[in-house]
């Protein structure tokens, strides 16, 4: 006595939001017949008696809407929608356990297939009790190895191919002829170069917190060298990223003049007061590789014949009296003495004392920076990456600011085809301790290398991350070719930053663990 059931879908458009327009595609129309046509369904189609009487006017139940799915339901019997129901009914419902029965994957082609991935998550679930098998087997071996040892037979222990499977993916190996320096060792892990005696001391060795780190760091080299290569649309937006970056975090022309008065202010100041010096530009204000957030760093230079000490505290007592400077503060007990101060214009300063060599490779890191406009794109946003990775702190045992600059200029020497020179190769030997630009042989200067500031940017990070040997080699762009810890004499096997000017300072030394 329900009657009829109703069309599942009385909306003409079924396939989007109310009112929405159905979507081209195979799927069959079902609408009324037309005058005269004979619905196939009818028995007059089926060839047994009269035509059915047409639908009359106002009965929605029995002519579907325009556009709506074709009801299967609605021309089967009433018994067989009572059984279905009834199946549904006795149906067992899906837990939340188990999980979804399909899963949509995209192939390799633009086909979308349907797949269970009721497989996944079985071999999922079966990877942990392999993983447990292997180990129990390997205890055994281990235990087995051991009693032939303790027994002093002749014979020597094989174990299984199992084990050793599970052994090479823990990078360990079994030595093909015995070791000189370690003649009990049977093992090798080529991680670690680590020699082992037997499978106890494997496990013992690959389980310790080093092998482990180690592996991490192989398991993440291996990743990357397995990442696909960006398409011209990755290209174009890092490009786009990087020219943003470059115009709103980076030092414009206006900027750098805007220091540059700065220190011709403070220049003119305290010459008034201290005979003979000099106060001039140096760091990222003079090289252009600074945001505009850094601060000016100013160099006093004094006669040899004055105090280092009384110089400083004239500085001070002279910029505390200016109207000009405000917020000024001393820094005396620091490792390298400052004097700190505000303009009114709100840049920060800071004025130390005799810092010769700094001001030596920010001259060498600015003619570096004039020479292609793609250094000085790739170096602002090298900086603001430091930056907000808080790589460039010092003080909290990273590295200082202008090692970044330094990193960029290696790496781009060191390309197949070099962005920049080697500039100390145009300069006389006999007067290494003072830079005296060689504008002549700049000038000349002319590179083959077309890549892009996105395709740089990307082989930069490649290059210090899984191109550059940091255990054997040190960065240093003072010469073209390669410059090995050897010839430095440095023991460090972390990454290692030559001085331009202080051939004996390492730039990372301040790196904490």
């Amino acid at each position: 006595a329900r009657g009829p059931p109703r069309p599942r879908h009385a909306s003409p458009a079924p396939f989007g939001p109310r009112g929405g327009a159905r979507p081209p595609g195979p799927f069959p129309r079902n609408t009324a017949p037309s005058p005269g046509q004979i619905p196939k369904n009818s028995a007059a189609a089926r060839g047994g008696g009269a035509a059915a009487a047409p639908p009359q006017a106002g009965n929605r139940a029995d002519v579907p809407a325009p556009g709506s799915y074709p009801h299967s339901r609605q021309s089967k019997p009433r018994q067989e929608s009572e059984e279905e129901e009834v199946e549904k009914r006795n149906k067992k419902p899906r837990t939340r356990t188990e999980p979804r029965t399909k899963n949509r994957k995209k192939s390799g082609s633009s086909i979308v297939t349907v797949e269970d991935d009721e497989a996944e998550g079985t071999q999922e679930k079966a990877a942990a009790p392999k993983h447990k098998e292997i180990e129990i087997q390997f205890a055994q071996e281990a235990a087995q190895e051991a009693a032939v040892a303790t027994a002093e037979t002749l014979e020597e222990f094989k174990p299984s191919e199992a084990v050793l499977g599970f052994l090479a993916g823990k990078y360990l190996y079994p030595l093909a002829h015995k070791s000189s320096k370690f003649p009990r060792a049977r093992w090798f892990c080529r991680l670690c170069e680590y020699h082992c005696d037997n499978l106890a001391k494997c496990r013992e060795h690959y389980l310790d917190t080093r092998h482990s780190r180690l592996s991490r760091t192989k398991e993440v080299e291996t990743t990357l060298y397995h990442l696909p290569r960006p398409n011209k649309h990755h290209l174009d937006c890092l490009n786009s990223l990087l020219a943003t970056v470059e115009k709103e975090q980076g030092l414009s022309t206006s900027d750098l003049n805007i220091r540059q008065a700065v220190a011709q202010s403070v220049h003119s100041l305290l010459q008034e007061h201290i005979q003979g010096c000099t106060v001039r530009l140096y760091g990222s204000s003079l090289s252009g590789f600074g945001l505009k957030f850094a601060n000016v760093n100013l160099d006093l230079q004094i006669t040899a014949d004055q105090k280092p000490h009384l110089a400083l505290l004239k500085a001070l007592e002279v910029l505390h009296d200016s109207p000009e400077y405000l917020e000024v503060a001393d820094e005396f007990t620091a490792k390298i003495p400052t004097i700190k101060f505000m303009t009114t214009t709100g840049l920060a300063c800071e004025l130390s004392l005799n810092n010769h060599q700094a001001y030596q490779t920010s001259s060498l890191l600015k003619d570096y920076w004039s020479l292609d406009p793609r250094v000085r794109t790739v170096g602002v946003a090298f900086r603001y990456w430091a930056s907000v990775v808080r790589m460039d702190r010092q003080a909290e045992g990273t590295l200082p600011p202008h090692t970044f600059a330094i990193l960029l200029v290696y790496f781009l020497q060191q390309q197949t085809k070099p962005v920049l020179p080697c500039i100390h190769e145009y300069l006389d030997p006999s007067n290494e301790d003072v830079y005296i630009s060689p504008v002549e042989g700049l000038a000349g200067w002319r590179t083959q290398n077309k890549m892009s500031p996105a395709e740089l940017w990307i082989e930069l990070f490649a290059f210090l991350s899984i191109g550059f040997k940091s255990v054997e080699l040190v960065v240093s762009i003072k010469k073209s070719g390669m410059l090995t810890n050897e010839e430095k004499q440095w023991k460090t096997k972390r990454l290692a930053v030559e001085d331009p000017f202080s051939c004996k300072r390492n730039l990372c030394r301040s790196i904490q663990a």
